[in-house]
């Protein structure tokens, strides 16, 4: 699915909702496979996959290191 139209936001002016919505889209699936699950549930989906990245950075790094 490719996007069209230029957004001209630098990364500290990105609408959070509008973040969370395409970052949802990346870990669950396009809008309606998510849309009417509750947003407790959204969150913690979030929250699970920034902790996953967050370890495989963190494997990565040490890799790197030797």
């Amino acid at each position: 699915m490719a996007l069209e139209g230029k957004f001209d936001y630098r990364p500290d002016q990105l609408p959070m909702d509008a973040y969370r919505d395409w970052q949802l889209c990346q870990v669950v699936g396009p809008p309606d496979t998510w849309a009417d699950l509750p947003a407790e549930r959204l969150d913690w989906i979030l929250a699970v996959d920034d902790v996953v990245q967050q370890a495989r950075t963190n494997l990565e790094e040490e890799a790197a290191r030797g």
